[in-house]
């Protein structure tokens, strides 16, 4: 997938992002907000698979719900269509057991002596269930419904989008992060003094990928766009459920 990266120059990646029609792209929101909170200047890479990236400045930043944001970039006439591909998008639901991937810079600066490349990475797994309810730790906002993924979502993933596997290229959603449940396995307590006890809790824990839906994508407004993402992306010929 041609998607961006979202660098601080020289050389830090701090996630993904993707075309969402025009000169717009879309993020997971901590991303955009790490970046900004830090006052450092925002570029995105526009990356082809068989040359080096382009980057262009991040005009503006725009913070939706669901941990989501909207990224205008400074797009010339050197950034090729190649390099700023916008796939279709649907909101039809995916049941658990079916087949997704990710293209993202997870982990996206490679080391080689003195030398540094970026690296695409891509993963792939199922959906595990569909969430009625999350919210990320730390967020206000009110939580929202996510897919939960078999794979887990490593640094730098987050903003990429989450795609099908058979057939045509589809954006389902967007990933942003991973879960974790924990479920208490053994517990014992000691008294080490006759004043003093000690408990020993010993915990497993389950952690999963989490994306934002396409329905609950759709449903964002954004000032940049002038509308919704959904209205955004039916101007732009981007519903596939519709062609």
């Amino acid at each position: 997938i041609h998607a961006g990266q979202i660098i601080v120059v020289p050389t830090a990646l701090v996630g993904s992002a993707f075309a969402l029609g025009d000169n717009y792209m879309i993020t997971a929101g901590h991303v955009a907000a790490r970046l900004t909170d830090e006052n450092r200047t925002l570029v995105v890479g526009l990356y082809r698979p068989d040359t080096e990236f382009d980057v262009a400045t991040v005009i503006e930043v725009e913070h939706l719900g669901c941990d989501l944001a909207i990224l205008q970039i400074d797009l010339n006439p050197s950034h090729s269509a190649d390099r700023f591909h916008r796939f279709g998008w649907s909101n039809a639901p995916l049941d658990p057991f079916t087949q997704v991937r990710s293209v993202g810079y997870a982990y996206g600066v490679h080391h080689v002596e003195d030398r540094r490349f970026t690296i695409v990475r891509g993963f792939q797994g199922h959906i595990v269930s569909r969430l009625t309810q999350f919210k990320p730790a730390g967020m206000s906002e009110p939580p929202f419904e996510a897919y939960e993924l078999s794979f887990v979502a490593p640094r730098g993933l987050s903003g990429s989008p989450l795609t099908n596997v058979a057939g045509r290229v589809v954006i389902h959603g967007v990933v942003i992060g991973n879960s974790e449940s924990r479920m208490l396995i053994f517990r014992d307590e000691e008294l080490v003094q006759s004043d003093r006890t000690q408990i020993v809790e010993r915990y497993e824990a389950l952690t999963l990928g989490i994306a934002v839906p396409a329905s609950e994508v759709y449903g964002q407004s954004s000032h940049l766009l002038g509308a919704t993402v959904y209205d955004h992306l039916r101007q732009h010929g981007l519903l596939a459920d519709d062609s």
